[in-house]
């Protein structure tokens, strides 16, 4: 039976299990060092926080109605270097717009001294905010969970499943785009299609995105006749992945990624083939690490700042009606019509 959201421990519940006073549990939290606190005591409260899951509370202490009207951000990867441009601006543009709409303020945690933690010594800044907005690419799942069980208020940007109990999350409707645009490859006359991508399968937006491909049936069908699905180390793997694909007949492609994407249209070139007419080539909108060569590609976008504007809304709603269970929501992916597609040139 998976377990459920807890309630929250305060100060007092920590001060008694740790058997000392409130006063002293927020000297330890608030790291004061004006103050001597014995290394035995400190590390007494600290286990019991750590035992407990202890979330600092700063809305109890704030403004009338228990609410600072702040929202935290917190990503699992850093927001500013310039390979992480693209693909977090959107978010954080509508996260901003839609907590202006709604008269809350914004308030980015990053984490210090090496690897991003969410908790440190049991307890979490996050707690500074009234509720906070989680995302990156890579989480660390354990730690959603933990603040999961904690009762903090949150809304994950983008699909995640968890262990147990659910959380609340907005994410993007990849499985539907996906096979809209693979259905609309069979429409072309395309039979023999395949899917590619570079990297890890198994994370969530991947296995979102496959789950559209494998699911679209030429139109009058009733049988699936999506081909291969095929996934490369790195960019070095696509003479190899074009060598399997005009051996196999294939005729249209479905790309993960704009980087595959590329590097495979720059190498069907190389070999005297022309994209659309010798291959159709579709895009599911992962543009990280890609060239921008201005090509019209075919396919889906992702709604970064609409993700962001309706998580924020999701999670203001969490806080104000605090008992409704998880929700999970989804955005349309717009389609690009683009230039990359057209009929095959044969029948395979």
């Amino acid at each position: 039976m998976s377990r459920g959201p807890v309630r929250r421990p305060t100060q007092a519940d920590i001060a008694r299990l740790a058997g000392v006073s409130q006063a002293t549990v927020s000297l330890v939290l608030n790291e004061r060092n004006d103050v001597r606190i014995s290394s035995t005591t400190r590390e007494r409260v600290l286990a019991a926080i750590r035992e407990w899951g202890y979330v600092a509370n700063a809305s109890a202490r704030s403004l009338a109605g228990g609410q600072n009207k702040i929202l935290g951000v917190y990503t699992f990867e850093p927001v500013f270097p310039t390979t992480s441009v693209d693909f977090y601006f959107p978010f954080l543009l509508g996260m901003e717009q839609a907590a202006a709409d709604l008269g809350y303020d914004l308030l980015m945690f990053t984490s210090v001294g090496g690897e991003r933690q969410v908790f440190r010594d049991g307890a979490t800044r996050l707690s500074l905010a009234d509720g906070a907005l989680l995302l990156g690419r890579d989480p660390n799942v354990e730690e959603i969970e933990r603040l999961r069980d904690t009762g903090y208020p949150f809304v994950y940007v983008g699909h995640r499943e968890v262990s147990g109990t659910p959380i609340s999350y907005v994410a993007a409707d990849y499985a539907r785009a996906t096979r809209q645009l693979t259905e609309r490859l069979f429409e072309l006359g395309h039979r023999r299609i395949a899917y590619a991508r570079i990297g890890d399968g198994g994370a969530q937006p991947s296995q979102d995105r496959e789950k559209g491909f494998r699911r679209a049936m030429p139109a009058g069908e009733t049988r699936r006749l999506t081909g291969p699905v095929w996934t490369l180390e790195s960019p070095d793997d696509v003479p190899g992945l074009l060598a399997e694909i005009r051996h196999g007949g294939i005729t249209a492609v479905v790309a993960e990624q704009i980087l595959l994407a590329e590097e495979l249209l720059t190498c069907a070139q190389r070999h005297g083939m022309s994209v659309p007419d010798d291959l159709s080539i579709v895009v599911l909108g992962d543009s990280t690490g890609a060239p921008r060569t201005g090509t019209p590609w075919t396919g889906l976008v992702v709604p970064r700042e609409q993700m962001g504007r309706q998580a924020t809304h999701l999670l203001v709603r969490l806080l104000e009606t605090p008992e409704q269970e998880a929700c999970r929501e989804y955005v349309e992916c717009p389609l690009m019509p683009g230039a990359t597609v057209a009929p095959p040139r044969r029948e395979q």
